[in-house]
Formats: structure tokens, sequence, C-alpha cells
């Protein structure tokens, strides 16, 4: 019954990930080139594949009190630390086109921690139910969330040096892409 309980939760809690992006994704793709929109379109995709893996795997399982524990503070976590990021974006209600520079180039908060605080939020809540359910396939589709994360900061940093220029350059220089202090 734990297990049934986290999976619920695990599954629930992405909803409002996906609900407050910081693009609308179909008004955004025409703006992207061709590879962009294929990793664009994939990193959602991955995600999905991941967490239902996950809530399958973690409905089963039979995780100690302490790994249960662990997973949901990790997962609750991961989306408050989105939600402190995404805020200080703009508006929840308000999106933007990836052709849109940011209004200002963003030093405080979750952007001083990590240079991509919304993938480093998704990484988070997307490792707990590795936690809990201890599977090594879990582990293989948190490295394919990963890897398909690496990419779309790659890229959209790429259009951020664009728009923002020398400033955004220091900022790399300052602040990590996607793992606080190491990368």
């Amino acid at each position: 019954m734990p297990g049934l309980v986290l999976a619920f939760a695990f599954g629930l809690g992405w909803i409002p990930l996906y609900l407050y992006r910081a693009e609308s994704m179909v008004d955004a793709l025409p703006y992207y080139s061709g590879a962009e929109r294929h990793w664009v379109m994939l990193s959602p995709a991955v995600f999905a594949v991941h967490m239902t893996v996950s809530c399958l795997l973690v409905s089963f399982a039979e995780p100690p009190a302490w790994r249960g524990a662990a997973g949901l503070i990790l997962f609750a976590a991961g989306v408050a630390f989105w939600f402190w990021a995404r805020m200080q974006i703009g508006p929840l209600r308000i999106t933007r086109l990836p052709e849109e520079p940011p209004p200002r180039l963003r030093r405080d908060g979750a952007f001083a921690v990590v240079r991509n605080p919304l993938y480093l939020g998704y990484l988070v809540a997307a490792a707990a139910p590795v936690i809990v359910a201890a599977s090594p396939v879990l582990l293989l589709t948190l490295v394919a969330c990963f890897v398909v994360l690496v990419v779309r900061a790659a890229q959209e940093e790429r259009r951020l040096h664009a728009q923002l220029g020398p400033a955004y350059a220091e900022y790399c220089r300052d602040v990590k892409r996607l793992i606080p202090f190491v990368w």
C-alpha cells in the first residue's frame, strides 16, 4: 500500500510542472531549428516514460519507511526548486517564445545555483522514485532524462548567448550549468 500511495503522489506531482511551463510547446515549436525541435519533443517523452515506469515499479514496491520518506522529501524539494526558479522567470500563467530574450538576466535565487534551475528541479524530482524503488531500470531511465536535459540546456544556452551576449558569457563562467558546484 505505501508504494501505491507514493506512485500516486509522484504521478500527480508532475502535473503543475507541465501546466506552468515557461513556454507553450505548441507555440514555440515553429521557432526551433529541426534539431532543437527534435529534442524539445523528445525530452517530455523521455520523462513520461521514466515517470510511467517509475509509478509502475513504485506501486509494487514495499520500500522501508526511510526510503519512502526520502523519496517524498526529494520529490518535494525538486518540485519546490522548480517553482522557485519558474516564479523568477515571471508569472506562472505567462509563457514566452524562444525568440524573446528574457526581460533581464537573472543571477540571483535559483539562477545563482545553476544556469538551468528548471532542469535541475526536473532531475531532482525524477530521482525520487529511483530511491524508493531501488531499481536499475529506473536508474537507466533517469540517465536518459539527464541526457535529454543536457542537450536541451546546451541548445537553450546557445540561444541565450546570441540574445544576451557578453553578460551571459560572464554568467556562464560564474555559475555551473546543471549540477551545482560541479557542472
